[in-house]
C-alpha cells in the first residue's frame, strides 16, 4: 500500500471511530470477536450483532448502519448465518492502526 493510501485509510478509520457509539461497537467486536470463526460461529457469542444491540441498548437499525460503515471501511468483516450477522475485526486494519499509534508515540518527546 502506498503512503497516500495508508494516510487515507487511517483518516477514514479515525473519522468513523470518532463517533462514540460506532467506537463502542468496534470495541465490542474487538473484545468479543477476535477468536471467533465467523464461518462456523464457534468461539465467542458476543460478536453476533443481536448481542451487540442488546449489550449496548441500541436499535437494530443503528447497529446495522454503523456495522455496515465499519465493514465498508475495512475495519471489520461480517458473515450472515441464517438471520444472524457475525462480525470480527480485520487483522490488517488493527495492525495498521497499531503501527500508526506506535509510530506516533515513539516520536513524542517528554521533558
Amino acid at each position: 500500500m502506498k503512503r497516500k493510501q495508508i494516510f487515507e485509510k487511517l483518516a477514514s478509520s479515525f473519522a468513523l471511530l470518532g463517533n462514540p457509539l460506532r467506537f463502542n461497537i468496534f470495541l465490542k467486536i474487538i473484545s468479543e470477536g477476535c477468536d471467533c470463526n465467523i464461518d462456523t460461529q464457534r468461539g465467542y457469542e458476543g460478536n453476533c450483532v443481536s448481542a451487540i444491540m442488546k449489550d449496548l441498548r441500541i436499535p437494530q437499525s443503528t447497529a446495522s448502519s454503523y456495522i455496515k460503515d465499519l465493514e465498508r471501511a475495512g475495519l471489520i468483516e461480517c458473515k450472515k448465518n441464517g438471520k444472524y450477522l457475525y462480525c470480527r475485526p480485520k487483522r490488517e486494519a488493527l495492525v495498521l492502526l497499531k503501527s500508526f499509534i506506535d509510530s506516533s508515540l515513539s516520536q513524542l518527546r517528554y521533558k
